[in-house]
């Protein structure tokens, strides 16, 4: 397995990595099956690794994220470096948002869509995954024009995690 510390994709809401120590030492020291109801940025998953594990979320675009990372890592993270090689104009976010809600609205679950999902993440307000009642992402722009978006290894060993692992995304 990966010996390196990985830390989650992406901020979200009621993410445990500051309760990290508190819940593994409450762990049992054995056990066959992980399962993850409500993934959300996958700080416990990513820190204990288990070899069999189930993941899962409400959030359709969320699982997209993690079945991407699991099969087409290395265009997520194309598609992010070309997003990042832009200045972040607040134009440009809002223009970035609208076109993830439109694959929201379609349906449609891509590596485009991770990376929007990624992208968008690291440059809205505080880091929030917020949708409005017809489900749309509504998080306004934080003022970021420049930087990377993501750390390369930490996702390329995400992705190993997830294919080296019996890792069930649903």
């Amino acid at each position: 397995m990966i010996d390196k510390k990985i830390s989650p994709a992406i901020k979200w809401a009621g993410g445990k990595t500051q309760l990290l120590n508190i819940i593994t030492a409450n762990m049992p020291d054995c056990y066959n099956n992980y399962y993850e109801p409500f993934i959300g940025g996958g700080a416990v998953l990513l820190n204990i690794r288990p070899e069999k594990a189930f993941i899962n979320d409400i959030n359709d675009q969320l699982v997209n994220m993690y079945v991407q990372l699991k099969n087409a890592m290395e265009e997520v993270l194309e598609r992010i470096h070309n997003l990042d090689e832009v200045p972040c104009t607040k134009e440009f976010y809002y223009s970035k948002r609208e076109q993830y809600n439109q694959k929201i609205l379609s349906g449609e679950k891509d590596a485009q869509a991770a990376a929007l999902m990624i992208w968008l993440n690291k440059h809205c307000f505080n880091g929030l995954y917020r949708v409005n009642s017809k489900g749309l992402f509504n998080v306004p722009f934080n003022n970021r024009v420049k930087g990377k978006s993501v750390d390369e290894s930490n996702i390329r060993a995400i992705s190993d995690y997830l294919n080296q692992a019996k890792v069930n995304i649903t």
